[in-house]
């Protein structure tokens, strides 16, 4: 009997160090795979990390670009903006030219229309008269004088008109000689317009008054 107390002592013993065993080596095992879990989940935190910052570089680096390109563009249209306002400020100053300058065309234009007026109404009165003008005309030519001489009354209109009868003789003569425009200008002390509308006259046949 002491034989079998023995042997099942021997057995519990046995069994009592094989599940010791087993639960040694599942801990062991257990840990192990922890060990190894914990190892591959840092290699994959550390891949994650590297690859943020790598994407986070990434990301610096582009967002300088396009900041960098923003503000060239923004540069680039305060450039744009500058010349447009320097572009306006000229079309402006050429804006008040020009209405200056069609203001003063009115002018001109009303002036002229009142000496054509008066004209017109003079050549009716001085075609009658064409024949005794023509008979005058070589003694004018032997009078004539140098311009702003006493003897040449150039500015004076007769009867009321636009034009004196010698000043428009005085510009036809200046002009058959080929006289050029500024040299007429001088002489007769008229503008470029009013010389030019007293030859235009003349082409339309209009004649010299007395």
């Amino acid at each position: 009997m002491n034989f079998f107390l023995v042997l099942q002592i021997f057995f519990d013993a046995v069994l009592l160090f094989g599940i010791l065993f087993l639960f040694h080596f599942s801990v062991h095992h257990t840990q192990k795979k922890k060990e190894e879990w914990d190892i591959l989940r840092n290699a994959q935190v550390q891949e994650i990390k590297e690859n943020l910052q790598e994407l986070l570089m990434t990301l610096k680096q582009l967002g300088k670009e396009v900041s960098d390109n923003i503000q060239e563009q923004v540069r680039e249209a305060e450039e744009k903006t500058e010349a447009f306002k320097k572009i306006n400020l000229k079309l402006q100053k050429d804006l008040q030219k020009v209405s200056r300058l069609a203001a003063e065309v009115d002018a001109e234009k009303a002036r002229l229309e009142e000496k054509i007026a008066a004209i017109q109404t003079a050549k009716g009165k001085t075609s009658k008269s064409t024949a005794a003008s023509e008979a005058r005309k070589p003694q004018d030519d032997a009078n004539d004088e140098a311009p702003g001489s006493p003897g040449l009354d150039l500015g004076s209109p007769e009867g009321g008109l636009g034009f004196s009868s010698r000043i428009v003789r005085e510009v036809y003569r200046l002009s058959d000689k080929k006289m050029e425009m500024g040299e007429i200008v001088q002489r007769t002390k008229l503008s470029r317009a009013e010389i030019q509308l007293i030859l235009n006259l003349r082409g339309n046949g209009f004649t010299t008054p007395n």
